[in-house]
């Protein structure tokens, strides 16, 4: 816009000199006049952007938020420093615990507004929720990754694709996928079982659970074995079709995969910073391989989307539509079956159905690993925990050993748990909102365009809301709730509001089940070894946490 309005203001600048007898008409030509009246506009405009607005004209600059900033990148740079993704923000949070709303600057001193009240949570993600929608800045960073899937969708066309997915993640669907649930954990146990035997009882939490989940995602998601799991503590990956270099010999499925949603350090500075100024032209080898790397998941999936649709359309030929719908154990096919004629998904696009499955793909996969991993970390710290909790889930089984998820689903000890490591540990760090209109949060107007950051752990974490134990993991809080703490707002690991994320019944089954499986067959110790949290990054995963797994003798 900045450039637009120079541009425009230099044109008529140039007609008003046109129009003089001038001595520089003659010398120089329209065009360098007009850059020269570009440039010197423009430059001033984002002075004036940079240093002047946010310390002499925003009406946020009133606002409590921190003053340690960078003369030109503000925060930005600290929050890449930081340990963890959402530390800064919780430092904020205690540091201005009376605040509805924090303000802090980013790159070229763009103001960013930080959530902190539950009210200003509700009303961002809720009562006014469609006056929002993703910031410029996330778009330009993400949709390359996520495609058009109902993440980045907005408005109309957001309620329209929830509409049409509600079926694909209905319980009754979610629940057909228990028995895959089930076989992937038992696959887990078995792995680490030989894991142990091997002499190799201290595991990498994160590589054992993103390869587990992973395994997960591919036959619930896209209906494939990927295999993952036989590649932990061996050389070997035992290879399917997805799972083969292309023609050209460069990726397999999981090494693409990986090369989008696990980059390198460098990787994670240029897409961050893509989001502020271009950076995938540079010709580094991290820009190529994520090019190259995108473009051939793409490929796989929307192969895949054909063929399923392929046999979808042969089986109604055939009169076997029905037993195959009926066989369905994965969410593209739950969502082909409804996009057939009359279905609730009746004219879903290609492209967005194949943003649906980036998108379900990078959320179900990641979120699971790193909440499965800290649940893990937890019981290794935590004996007291772990004990209580085996001693639930052995009393339920002493009555029926082969447990179903609704036996598991009805352990309140192991609901608290898992809500507590949720509330410790929120899986997703940060959702980004841009307001679409002019609007009052929690009682403060906003202007159109004003840029809000929703960080899950501010009110997750708030000692003014959970107490002065906030920080300790206690499952047995979620027995005693305050009113304050049995709002919707104070417990935000899926968000809230009409863009809650819409796996998580899907999620909630799949930690459950496997953190139960786990319980039964192994005890899990600390092992004492500093890790690291990645950063930066969207989730909350720790790099290089192991533990000590011991087989439980019966």
């Amino acid at each position: 816009m900045d450039a637009l309005f120079c541009a425009g203001l230099s044109v008529i600048e140039w007609q008003g000199l046109s129009m003089q007898d001038n001595a520089a008409r003659f010398i120089y030509s329209p065009w360098q006049i007009l850059s020269v009246l570009f440039s010197l506009q423009y430059a001033l405009v984002k002075f004036y952007r940079i240093f002047i607005y946010h310390r002499y004209l925003s009406p946020f600059r009133h606002l409590p938020g921190p003053t340690d900033n960078h003369f030109f990148f503000g925060q930005a740079i600290n929050l890449i420093k930081a340990k963890s993704p959402p530390e800064l923000y919780v430092k904020w949070m205690k540091d201005f615990p009376d605040a509805p709303i924090i303000r802090y600057l980013t790159f070229a001193n763009t103001e960013v507004l930080v959530c902190n009240s539950l009210n200003s949570f509700k009303d961002v993600l809720q009562t006014n929720c469609y006056a929002f929608q993703k910031p410029d800045r996330w778009q330009r960073m993400m949709v390359e990754i996520t495609g058009k899937g109902v993440l980045s969708l907005e408005g109309n066309e957001h309620r329209q694709h929830r509409k049409m997915l509600g079926g694909a993640f209905s319980t009754f669907n979610v629940r057909k996928l228990e028995p895959v649930f089930r076989s992937k954990t038992k696959e887990l146990g078995d792995v680490l079982d030989q894991a142990i035997k091997a002499g190799s009882a201290v595991i990498d939490c994160t590589e054992v659970f993103s390869k587990a989940t992973l395994d997960i995602i591919g036959v619930t998601v896209l209906g494939v074995e990927l295999a993952n799991l036989k590649s932990v503590g061996s050389g070997d990956q035992v290879r399917d079709p997805l799972n083969q270099p292309d023609g050209h010999g460069e990726f397999t499925f999981h090494d693409a995969y990986e090369i989008i949603f696990s980059q390198s350090f460098l990787g994670k500075v240029l897409f961050f910073a893509n989001a502020f100024v271009p950076t995938r032209w540079l010709p580094l080898e991290a820009n190529r391989e994520f090019a190259f790397a995108t473009k051939q998941l793409r490929a796989v999936l929307t192969e895949l989307i054909r063929d399923r649709y392929n046999q979808f359309h042969e089986a109604i030929v055939t009169g076997k539509y029905e037993n195959m719908a009926k066989d369905s154990k994965d969410l593209l096919s739950y969502v082909v079956e409804e996009s057939m004629p009359g279905g609730p998904a009746e004219g879903i696009a290609e492209e967005n159905l194949l943003g649906h499955l980036l998108q379900f793909m990078a959320g179900g996969h990641a979120t699971s690993a790193d909440t499965i991993t800290w649940c893990v970390y937890t019981l290794a710290t935590r004996q007291d925990i772990q004990e209580t909790l085996r001693v639930e889930i052995a009393k339920l089984a002493s009555t029926k050993p082969d447990l179903e998820f609704s036996d598991v689903d009805s352990l309140p000890y192991l609901q608290n748990f898992v809500k507590e490591v949720l509330r410790l540990y929120a899986p997703s760090t940060s959702h980004h909102r841009q307001a679409g209109q002019d609007i009052t949060i929690d009682g403060m107007f906003v202007p159109k365009g004003t840029i809000f950051d929703i960080i899950p752990a501010m009110p997750m974490l708030n000692p003014m809301v959970w107490g002065d134990d906030a920080h300790i993991a206690d499952p047995t809080r979620w027995d005693r709730l305050t009113p304050e703490q049995a709002s919707p707002y104070a417990f935000e690991p899926f968000s809230n509001g009409p863009r809650m994320c819409i796996g998580k019944g899907y999620a909630m089954m799949e930690v459950k089940i496997i953190v139960v499986e786990l319980v039964r067959r192994f005890r899990f110790f600390a092992v004492d070894k500093p890790f690291t949290i990645e950063n930066p990054g969207f989730a909350l995963r720790p790099n290089g946490m192991e533990v000590r797994v011991q087989r439980i003798v019966t």
